[in-house]
């Protein structure tokens, strides 16, 4: 049986988890690399549409890359959801390719999508695993 202690704990647990997804999904749509760096363990793992990438290097790489090719990219949480050491969050994620005024350009130069990311932490609180899934 859980004692009313362990679900409080859980409980903070899970808004810890809730902050540091909140962080990093502004940390995306901020194009921040160096944030993204400090919140990933070294042994992290992506895998999205277009790939798998395995280790903190590669995966900076693919994020660069992203950011690269997006004029602006803003991720917009629906909801996260956390059981245990995992979380999904349903985001929309606004994609601006072309133009050259990141806050003009929007209304014909964008795409959304909306995506299910899949998150694993480590011991830490490190996120070790990201699994993107366009619906």
């Amino acid at each position: 049986m859980v004692t009313a202690m362990e679900k409080e704990m859980s409980a903070m647990d899970n808004a810890i988890k809730e902050d540091i997804l909140r962080d990093y999904f502004e940390a995306f749509s901020n194009k921040d690399v160096d944030t993204l760096e400090t919140m990933f363990s070294k042994d992290i793992q992506l895998t999205d549409s277009f790939g798998h990438w395995t280790g903190i290097e590669d995966v900076i790489e693919a994020n660069k890359t992203i950011f690269k090719n997006c004029l602006r990219i803003t991720a917009i949480i629906d909801e996260i959801v956390i059981e245990g050491d995992s979380a999904c969050a349903i985001i929309d994620i606004e994609i601006m390719t072309q133009g050259s005024d990141p806050s003009n350009d929007f209304r014909e130069n964008h795409q959304t999508l909306k995506v299910i990311d899949y998150f694993v932490f480590d011991t830490d609180l490190k996120i070790r695993k990201i699994s993107a899934y366009k619906q």
